[in-house]
């Protein structure tokens, strides 16, 4: 059994498909066919039950599809650790973040970034909260920070909550359902509702629209803009839109679920080292979310 026949598997078995596998690996069909044939050979299993073009795991495929993930976590890993110490670690860093907190705090953390960690250079952009786990999960960025929507277990993330962040259901200030002393279901889902919404999403009920009419944004910037323009409610995070509450432009609606917490959390692959730049970013977030 080597590496090459277990990440065979293991993509096969995600995605459930050989050939959606071979072209994720960027390899030949034939080959991870003869690579699977191979591994149930040498194991004396059939790992997949195959029926026409579509396979599925077998019970015992199922049984060691997360010892063969772990395998290739722990290779992730290794290969990693040999990187930093040939010095090539760290030299590029892509770290994505959501706009639940206001981009003036994130433009002061990255001009302290740039000026503390020189060696390093830092990629920061902007993702919709929802995607975030994903981006990690997939590789296309180092770290992450943003609120946590999916709650998503995986064993290649590794969440670190970094604080609560109270998420807001408001409206303008003028708006009819500001003036309720208090809103029904009823009331909340006649009026246009500006929601979250992104491209990785799962079935998330906390996501799924109250109103009759919406719109969704993968932003909460867009969606404060078409609250604050179009006369709709929605649902924003506190550091967000503070301001708007003080100078009265924004009220909250008094409505059973109308404050909650969800987590803000910082993601990054299990199989990563920290970083001194991202240890010291979770920290500085970590004290601004406890003055909320």
């Amino acid at each position: 059994m080597n590496i090459s026949q277990v990440e065979a598997f293991y993509h096969i078995a995600e995605l459930g498909s050989v050939t959606d596998a071979a072209r994720h690996l960027n390899c030949n069909r034939t080959k991870l066919s003869m690579a699977i044939k191979a591994l149930e050979k040498e194991l004396g299993v059939s790992l997949f039950v195959r029926t026409g073009n579509h396979v599925s795991l077998s019970e015992i495929g199922k049984a060691i599809l997360k010892d063969c993930e772990s395998l290739l976590l722990t290779r992730q890993r290794i290969h990693d650790t040999c990187a930093q110490a040939k010095g090539h670690f760290n030299a590029e860093m892509w770290v994505a973040r959501d706009d639940s907190l206001p981009d003036e705090f994130w433009q002061d953390l990255a001009h302290t970034l740039n000026h503390d960690y020189p060696s390093t250079s830092f990629n920061i952009v902007l993702a919709s909260s929802g995607d975030l786990a994903n981006l990690v999960e997939t590789g296309q960025v180092d770290f992450a920070f943003g609120v946590d929507y999916e709650r998503f277990n995986s064993p290649s993330i590794t969440y670190q909550p970094l604080g609560k962040i109270r998420m807001m259901s408001v409206c303008q200030f003028e708006h009819p359902l500001s003036k309720l002393r208090r809103v029904s279901d009823e009331e909340l889902r006649s009026h246009m509702q500006a929601l979250m919404v992104y491209l990785n999403e799962r079935d998330n009920p906390d996501l799924q629209p109250f109103s009759l009419r919406y719109i969704g944004f993968s932003s909460f910037d867009y969606m404060l803009n078409t609250i604050l323009e179009d006369n709709a409610w929605g649902v924003l995070p506190e550091p967000l839109i503070r301001q708007f509450l003080r100078s009265q432009k924004l009220a909250v609606i008094k409505h059973t679920y109308g404050l909650t917490q969800e987590d803000y959390c910082m993601f990054r692959s299990a199989t990563r080292e920290d970083h001194p730049a991202m240890s010291w970013l979770a920290d500085k977030i970590s004290d601004y979310l406890f003055d909320f």
